[in-house]
Order: structure tokens, then C-alpha cells, then sequence
């Protein structure tokens, strides 16, 4: 059966733009933020006027966001562009957590005085719309028309709860938990995702082959690159499986992980794995030679040591072996001639794509990379977080960018 893969909207980098407004709610937004970034989100915060009444932007700096904006940052420009235009374009979902009367009044009306009504109307991102107010303000007629017209036009509402508010009554306008706010979003977010359905294997970082029972051949992969492909893809919908080596980060929340030392280790593992996924993508280095004999004290201090290598499994010729209809990814790390040589390995491994890189990539946060399709497409990247470089490869494997059903064709 061919392998094929849904065309949906173009694969971003999951970022969420979280908004705050005057509320005495506006506090629940921390623990918000704290959910999303515990997930491998990127979070920036745009808080208005009247949430800096409430909440200050050390709180949420102090919880991880990346950047917090005010409204006196309205008519500042990043990297070139006016900032509610920047961050129209950069987030992939916007979140008005909580949302006052006053801001849905104004954002159903199309009012542009704030930095967060100008980036709302300058989105095409899904945005989240979760009223918080007296239960009076909540059921007016007015602001009822105005959450009307926002599910109209395409914003997604959630109801507030019935509690005690501020001012003690009991009634409907509480701002809901920030897990129920979280879990809403998120199976939002999934219900749309272009890999729901899809199982992705992915190896990460460096294989250890052992001299003696204390000394190792190995290199200096830091593994950041496939667990932001793993992490990307988990937040596209999919099921991840992620093979690891030694890693200096943390491993993302995936379906299963599964953690290796030798390469013939890691290849037993995928090989098992590769039975039930439709797609492999080998981000990990694992060694290419072992010692041809293995010591099993460890070997005490000469002045001269010579140590025989032979080599170890070839990972992806063996998998290909058994590839069928699914797809194959990997990557070449060249010191020299990088493209002749990562289009030789496609070639010789039968892959469907591979990524050209260098050993100045290696344990770095950023990188340069080349992408390569058989069908002879190709991508470069410059200087880009391995975050980025993760999203924009998946694009590019599942043809979103050139409006292909398939990264094959």
C-alpha cells in the first residue's frame, strides 16, 4: 500500500502567543504558560493595559516566556517589521487567557488601539477566546452579541465556568483551570494536526562502543537535533517513537523513548520499531567503528596503545532492506565535498531524503543544513535553531510547501 500523507496547513514552528488582559484571573495565566512550555511549546506573552493592573511581566519572564510585550511596545519593529505584524506571522496560535469585556468588545468591533487588537486582526491563526468576568457583564445582551460575532468569524470560544468571583457572588464567569485552558487548546490544536494518524520513528544522539569496561569510542552529538524532529512531530499530531543515545537535553514528552548505548543496540531497536511506523527519520551518530576486541578489565596506562577498529552495523542499508512503501530519512555530516557526498549516501541507502550537514553543527543549538529530495528538490537553511530546522523538514518531507501529497513526488 502506498504511503500517503494528507496536505493540510503549512507546518510551522508551534509557537503561542498568550494574551492577558484585566482580569483578576490574569494570574492563572503563569501556570498556563508553565503547561505549554513544559510540552515543548514556545511561548511569548502580549499582556494590555489593563492585565499590567493585575499581573506584572517579571511573573511571566520569571516562568519561562521567552519575550513579554506591552502596549508600550505597540509601534516598536522586529527584525525589520512593524511588531503586530512580526508577531501575526511567528505565532501559530494566539490565546486571550483571560479575556476582559472590554477586549472582546473591541476585538468583535475591529478597534485597533492596543498591540494585541492590531496583531488580531492581522492573524490567520486559529486564536482562543476564554471570557472571564461578573456573571452580569458575561450574560449582557451586548457582550453576548460580541462573542456571537467572534465565533462567527472564526475565533474559538470556550464558555466560562459557574464559582464564586471576586466580588464573592456566585455566577457564571470564572476563568476555567489553566489545565482544562490547556487540554482544550491542545485537542484543538490535534484535531487539525497533518501527522494525526501517523507513526514516526526517530533516532537521536551519539552510540557508545565500549574498549573496556571504562573507555568508549564515541562523538560529540548533543542529540538536539532529532528531539526537535521527535518533539516537532509529537506536536504535529503524531506518534513518536524516539530511539536515543547519549543526549545533553532533556527528553520530550513522546509515546515511547526508548534509550540505547552501542549502534548494534540502536539497530536492533529500530529494526524492531520500523515494523510499525511509517517513517523513519535517522537524526542520531552512531559510531561507525568499534574495537575489534573488547577488554573486559580495563587496560592499564601504556606509553604506546595500538587499538584495532572494524566496523560496526550500518543502520539505514539494513533498514532499507525492508523499506517497502515507507519512507527513509537521513542525514550525511561531511567535512568535505557535503552535497556530492550526502546525494552519493541517498543514492546508495535508497532514501527517500537526506540532510547535508557539517561538523560545525555538532552540539550547537543552531546550524546550516541542506535538504535533499531523490526526486532531485533541495532546501537550504542558514543559521537556523535546531527547533526550525526540525519544522521546516518536516514540511519538507510531506510537500506542504509545494503543495505535493508526498515528499516522493
Amino acid at each position: 500500500m502506498r504511503n500517503t500523507w494528507s496536505r493540510s496547513t503549512k507546518i510551522k514552528t508551534n509557537n503561542i502567543l498568550l494574551t492577558v488582559t484585566g482580569s483578576v484571573a490574569a494570574y492563572k495565566a503563569v501556570e498556563l504558560l508553565r503547561l505549554f512550555k513544559k510540552e515543548g511549546y514556545r511561548v511569548r506573552v502580549v499582556i494590555t493595559r489593563g492585565g499590567e493592573k493585575f499581573i506584572t511581566p517579571f511573573a511571566f519572564k520569571s516562568a519561562g516566556a521567552e519575550e513579554v510585550y506591552t502596549d508600550d511596545n505597540q509601534f516598536e519593529t522586529i527584525s525589520g517589521s512593524s511588531i503586530h505584524l512580526f508577531l501575526s506571522k511567528w505565532a501559530d496560535a494566539i490565546i486571550i487567557a483571560p479575556a476582559s469585556a472590554d477586549i472582546i468588545a473591541k476585538a468583535s468591533s475591529g478597534i485597533a488601539d492596543s498591540l494585541i487588537l492590531t496583531i488580531l486582526l492581522a492573524t490567520k491563526d486559529p486564536v482562543y477566546v476564554f471570557p472571564c468576568m461578573n456573571e452580569k457583564m458575561f450574560t449582557n445582551s451586548v457582550t453576548q452579541r460580541n462573542i456571537k460575532y467572534l465565533k462567527e468569524t472564526g475565533y474559538i470560544v470556550l464558555e466560562p465556568k459557574e464559582g464564586q468571583m471576586a466580588d464573592l457572588e456566585v455566577g457564571k464567569g470564572r476563568l476555567p483551570e489553566p489545565k482544562e485552558i490547556f487540554n482544550f487548546v491542545i485537542e484543538h490544536m490535534r484535531s487539525n494536526k497533518p501527522l494525526k494518524g501517523k507513526r514516526i520513528l526517530v533516532t537521536a544522539g551519539a552510540t557508545k562502543e565500549f574498549i573496556d569496561p571504562v573507555r568508549f569510542i564515541s562523538n560529540g552529538s548533543s542529540g538536539r537535533m532529532g528531539i526537535s524532529i521527535a518533539k516537532k512531530a509529537k506536536i504535529m499530531g503524531a506518534s513518536v517513537c524516539l530511539i536515543h543515545g547519549e543526549v545533553s537535553i532533556a527528553i520530550p514528552p513522546v509515546d515511547e523513548a526508548i534509550k540505547v548505548s552501542t549502534t548494534e543496540e540502536m539497530f536492533r531497536e529500530v529494526k524492531s520499531e520500523f515494523k510499525s511506523s511509517d517513517i523513519l527519520i535517522m537524526a542520531a551518530a552512531p559510531s561507525d567503528f568499534k574495537p575489534a576486541t573488547y577488554y573486559k578489565s580495563k587496560i592499564p596506562k601504556k606509553p604506546n596503545l595500538t587499538l584495532k577498529l572494524s566496523a560496526t552495523v550500518d543502520i539505514l542499508e539494513e533498514i532499507s532492506r525492508e523499506k517497502g512503501n515507507k519512507i527513509l530519512v537521513g542525514f550525511a555530516l561531511q567535512t568535505e565535498e557535503i552535497e556530492k557526498k550526502a546525494m552519493e549516501k541517498m543514492k546508495e541507502k535508497n532514501l527517500d531524503f537526506i540532510v547535508a550537514n557539517s561538523e560545525k553543527n555538532i552540539g550547537k543549538e543552531e546550524g546550516s543544513v541542506i535538504f535533499f529530495s531523490k526526486s532531485g528538490k533541495k532546501k537550504s537553511l542558514e543559521n537556523k535553531s535546531k527547533d526550525e530546522i526540525a519544522s521546516e523538514l518536516l514540511e519538507f518531507i510531506f510537500g506542504f510547501t509545494e503543495g505535493g501529497s508526498n515528499g516522493n513526488k
